[in-house]
C-alpha cells in the first residue's frame, strides 16, 4: 500500500463506537490506505478515524451490514468486525473485540520508513492549563501530535500569540497560536515532542482514562463553620486555575480555598500526606508546600513560607471569590 507523506488519519483514545469524520485532508496529506476483506472480495478503502472500538472508513463499494469482514491495515495488522452504519461514502466498522490503540499507533509508525514517519493526530480530551499574557485558563485538548495541539478554550486568542501550556503528567511547553476561531485554537509547540516523550504520555493518559471512576462526592468540611478543608472561616474561597509539580511531573488543579498558610486544591492527581510539592498560583508564581491531608479528589497543603498579604490580594483579585 502506498501511503501519503503525512497521514490525516485520526487515532482516537475514545472507547466509543465509530462516528463520521468531520474533516478532510489538506493538499499535503491523505487518509491511510487499507483494505476491507470479505469471504470472496477485497475492497480498497481509506482510514479516516480509528479507536479501540472501531474505524470510520471511506469506501465506494456497497456492503451489507452484519457481514463478517476484516480490516487489513498497511502495518499488516488485521482486525475482524462488521459494518455498523453507512452514510455518504463512509462506513462505521465495529470491531469484534477492542484493540489497543496505542500499540496500533506504534505499529503503524514503525512500519513506515524513517524519512516518511510522521506522527498522525491523536484525538484526546485532557485538561490543559493555558497562559497567554497575564491570563490563565483551563482548557480541553481536542487532539495532539509531535508538533502541536488543538484545544477548546474561552480565552480570546489570536494567531501569533505566545502561550505557555501545562499538561497533566508532562513538562510545561511553550507554543504559538496558529489559528483561533469559535472557541477553538491550534497551537504549534516551539519545540516538538519526541517519540520518547509523547508515546509514554499517551499510554499514561489511556490508562488514566480506562481506570477513571465516577466523580467522588464533595469533600467533607473539617468543621461545621468551614465550606472546605481549611478550618478557617476567613479563608478565601476561590475557583482559580493552578499547577502542581511533584518531581519533574506537572499536574493541573483548581484552587478552592486559600489563606496565608494553607491552600486547598482540587486535582485528578493522587498525592499522599507528606508529599512535597511546588504549587503555582495565578499572578504570584510558585511556592513550595507540603500535603497535610487528602479527601477524595482534594488536597490540603501547607506553604513552607506563608504568603504575604499582597500575594493573597493578587490571587484573590485574579478570580471572583465563590
Amino acid at each position: 500500500m502506498i501511503q501519503a507523506l503525512r497521514s490525516a488519519t485520526i487515532f482516537s483514545l475514545s472507547s466509543g463506537p465509530p462516528r463520521a469524520v468531520q474533516h478532510q485532508p489538506d493538499a499535503h496529506a491523505a487518509f491511510d490506505a487499507a483494505f476491507l476483506v470479505g469471504e470472496s472480495e477485497r475492497f480498497a478503502c481509506s482510514l479516516g478515524r480509528l479507536s479501540s472500538a472501531g474505524a470510520t472508513l471511506q469506501i465506494h463499494a456497497q456492503l451489507a451490514k452484519e457481514e463478517p469482514l476484516r480490516l487489513e491495515m498497511a502495518s499488516g495488522q488485521t482486525i475482524k468486525g462488521k459494518i455498523d452504519w453507512c452514510a455518504d461514502g463512509e462506513i462505521g466498522f465495529l470491531f469484534d473485540d477492542p484493540i489497543d490503540i496505542i500499540s496500533t499507533l506504534a505499529r503503524t509508525l514503525a512500519n513506515l520508513p524513517a524519512e516518511r514517519r510522521s506522527m498522525p493526530r491523536v484525538e484526546i480530551h485532557q485538561l490543559v492549563a493555558i497562559r497567554c499574557g497575564n491570563k490563565v485558563e483551563h482548557a480541553r485538548t481536542r487532539n495532539i501530535s509531535y508538533g502541536g495541539v488543538g484545544i477548546d478554550t474561552k480565552l480570546a486568542l489570536a494567531a501569533g500569540d505566545p502561550v505557555h501550556l501545562t499538561f497533566d503528567a508532562l513538562r510545561p511547553l511553550d507554543g504559538v497560536v496558529r489559528w483561533a476561531r469559535d472557541g477553538h485554537a491550534g497551537i504549534a509547540f516551539n519545540e516538538e515532542l519526541g517519540w520518547q516523550t509523547l508515546m509514554p504520555w499517551l499510554r499514561h493518559a489511556q490508562r488514566a482514562q480506562t481506570s477513571a471512576t465516577p466523580a467522588a462526592p464533595a469533600p467533607t468540611p473539617l468543621n461545621p463553620e468551614s465550606a472546605g478543608m481549611i478550618p478557617d472561616k476567613h479563608a478565601i474561597r476561590l475557583d482559580a486555575p493552578a499547577s502542581i509539580r511533584e518531581g519533574v511531573r506537572w499536574w493541573n488543579a483548581r484552587v478552592r480555598g486559600l489563606t496565608a498558610h494553607l491552600v486547598e486544591l482540587e486535582t485528578r492527581a493522587i498525592f499522599a500526606p507528606g508529599a512535597q510539592l511546588w504549587v503555582s498560583l495565578p499572578e504570584i508564581g510558585g511556592a513550595p508546600a507540603n500535603v497535610i491531608e487528602t479527601v477524595h479528589n482534594r488536597i490540603l497543603c501547607e506553604f513552607r513560607l506563608p504568603l504575604r498579604p499582597r500575594e493573597l490580594s493578587l490571587v484573590s483579585a485574579s478570580q471572583t471569590p465563590r
